[in-house]
């Protein structure tokens, strides 16, 4: 009887929810930084990451496992490389040649999603929380997508300047995904 009921649980457990090891189709990473006298976008678009371990649990999913994503400061590109350089030089290139988030945990909140982790920038590591949306796309797949705001001076980086004016203080990063679940 107690082996009749634990085969039970077992097969309400696959029908409430899948657990699904995922892979990444669309990676793409941008970054804000704004002057008072221009805004400068970033885009990279050859991000490294592992594969999250999704669950899908009726409409919803929450991530199982942590990973993390990697993002080459030498793919990081603005339109301009001089800028781009300066770039290199604020993040540590070559000394510090990515910058990572560590995924930690990702829960349904409202009608978005609770995106927790850390964020490791010029060797120094924060923690971070961002408000992500999901959008079922294709069968089989999902969009990931949302942004953080960090600041320069919480991973002590240098702010730019142009004719003597620093950047603000803020960088907002995006983050945009396209998941085979």
């Amino acid at each position: 009887m107690k082996k009749l009921r634990q085969i039970v649980f077992f097969v309400s457990l696959l029908f409430v929810s899948q657990t699904y090891a995922s892979e990444i189709l669309k990676k793409e990473i941008t970054f804000l930084a704004i002057h008072p006298m221009k805004e400068v976008h970033g885009i990279c678009k050859e991000v490294n990451s592992d594969s999250p371990n999704i669950q899908s649990s009726g409409t919803g999913y929450k991530l199982n496992s942590p990973f993390a994503i990697r993002i080459p400061i030498l793919k990081i590109h603005s339109g301009d490389e001089s800028r781009d350089s300066h770039i290199m030089e604020i993040l540590g290139y070559p000394d510090t040649p990515e910058i990572v988030a560590l995924i930690e945990s990702v829960t349904p909140s409202g009608d978005s999603y609770s995106i927790r982790g850390k964020l490791t920038i010029h060797g120094l590591t924060r923690d971070f929380e961002s408000s992500g949306k999901v959008e079922q796309k294709e069968p089989g797949q999902i969009r990931v997508f949302g942004k953080v705001n960090v600041t320069f001076s919480d991973f002590k980086l240098e702010k730019p300047s142009l004719l003597f004016i620093k950047a603000k203080e803020e960088i907002e990063i995006g983050y945009d995904f396209l998941i085979k679940i």
